[in-house]
């Protein structure tokens, strides 16, 4: 049992509490060298238990049960291992990090055997900002970097808590898309150079970056299809593969007009032959042609004093309002509606499902390697049973039947009318 030493006198192993209120413990290495640490343990009990599995590992390891292992990493140096050793064709390092920095914030200079699932647990539950599909990526991130430890570096040899924490629970809702009505009225909103840009992207299905990167040599307007090679950010699209993608003849008239424009690229800055950059703003672009197009979920008053910063809530209807911090005349801002440039893919599989009711199809043609995926996102489209069944049930269940009309009659026939009763005229 690990115990606190004596003064003059250190029995290994031992746990200690410093004068900062954290904990050192002490064991004997393997090759019979005292070692020490100082763990952050919250109770002195679960220091002791640090001391004893250090000795107990240094025990085995001495008399060659187990063979001898690197000292295990901090979560820290763990993080900083795992991006140094990304190839670099990992286009998503920048994301990686991202998340895993709330993993280095919470668990920085604790070592992965320290770690339990409920520590795993406790880090999500801090973090309710967040929506619950960041905060699953936030776990498997931590689950990834503890399976690399075990499997690639050999650094660490125990359970994995990310995993054992378990999934976060992530609503599945249905992907959002344009409505169709109200696609000339978006179009005639945009600017003149983003109308050709966000038409492919409709007619064609294919994703941001790789509509901003689309090279005219790959434009294949005689045979009407473009070769999708890279995904901006990436050397290739986001499957990992090249895909051709076909060009419908609605298409041609705007995708002739830009083979005329400057430089290799598709789409160029106007008046450039340079491309839009990785941070190419078509978002904001979106929301603001969707604010002229009338596609608003709301409006919100707000204060137009920054010092003052007082927004409220979004209501159906502009009115009057006035600031309650400054009693000055409140302004009000439309909201557009969650619709943006990815929705235009999203709108054409969507739509290309409804019509062709071809999950092959739409699958190739967004370039998904798993028809799960089209078939989950994508086909929302109702079945025909499904129709006919509802529309039976309604018809059985109408309010407006007339009376007399018996529901369980087909046809529309109606039933007998009541007899009259005696004394009715």
């Amino acid at each position: 049992m690990a115990t606190q030493p004596a003064k003059g006198r250190v029995v290994m192993p031992y746990a200690q509490r410093l004068p900062s209120g954290s904990y050192r413990i002490g064991w004997k290495e393997p090759d019979g060298s005292p070692g020490r640490e100082v763990v952050p343990a919250k109770t002195l009990s679960e220091a002791r238990r640090l001391a004893n599995q250090r000795e107990q590992q240094a025990w085995l390891t001495r008399n060659g049960i187990v063979p001898v292992r690197p000292e295990e990493p901090t979560i820290v140096e763990a993080v900083k291992l795992r991006l140094d050793t990304l190839p670099p064709e990992f286009a998503t390092k920048r994301n990686l990090k991202e998340k895993l920095r709330f993993v280095v914030a919470a668990f920085g200079p604790r070592r992965p055997s320290t770690i339990t699932a409920a520590d795993v647990l406790s880090m999500l539950a801090k973090l309710p900002a967040l929506s619950p599909q960041m905060r699953e990526h936030i776990r498997m991130s931590g689950q990834g970097l503890i399976t690399f430890l075990s499997d690639k570096a050999r650094l660490y040899s125990g359970p994995n808590p990310f995993k054992e924490a378990g999934r976060v629970i992530v609503p599945r809702r249905q992907v959002r898309t344009y409505p169709t009505d109200h696609l000339p009225r978006l179009f005639d909103a945009l600017q003149h150079h983003h109308r050709a840009p966000a038409a492919t992207a409709l007619l064609t299905g294919c994703r941001r970056g790789e509509v901003r990167v689309m090279l005219k040599a790959n434009v294949h307007l005689r045979e009407r299809y473009i070769l999708l090679i890279s995904g901006g950010r990436r050397d290739t699209t986001k499957g990992g593969r090249e895909r051709r993608v076909p060009i419908p003849e609605l298409l041609v008239p705007a995708l002739t007009a830009q083979m005329a424009t400057k430089g290799p690229y598709l789409f160029p800055r106007p008046g450039t032959a340079t491309p839009y950059g990785p941070n190419w703003r078509i978002h904001d672009v979106m929301a603001r042609a969707c604010v002229r197009a009338g596609l608003i979920k709301g409006w919100r008053p707000y204060c137009f004093r920054r010092t003052c910063g007082w927004k409220a809530e979004i209501e159906h209807e502009a009115g009057s309002r006035t600031c309650p911090q400054c009693e000055r005349t409140a302004r009000w801002k439309a909201i557009p509606m969650d619709l943006r440039f990815k929705h235009l893919r999203s709108t054409w599989g969507t739509v290309a499902y409804s019509v062709t009711k071809d999950l092959r199809l739409v699958a190739d043609v967004l370039g998904h390697a798993d028809m799960e995926t089209t078939r989950v996102h994508y086909a929302t489209a109702l079945p025909e049973n499904v129709m006919t069944g509802a529309e039976a049930t309604a018809q059985a269940l109408s309010p407006w039947r007339p009376r007399g009309v018996n529901p369980e009659e087909t046809g529309g026939q109606q039933g007998k009318s009541n007899p009259k009763r005696r004394g009715d005229t």
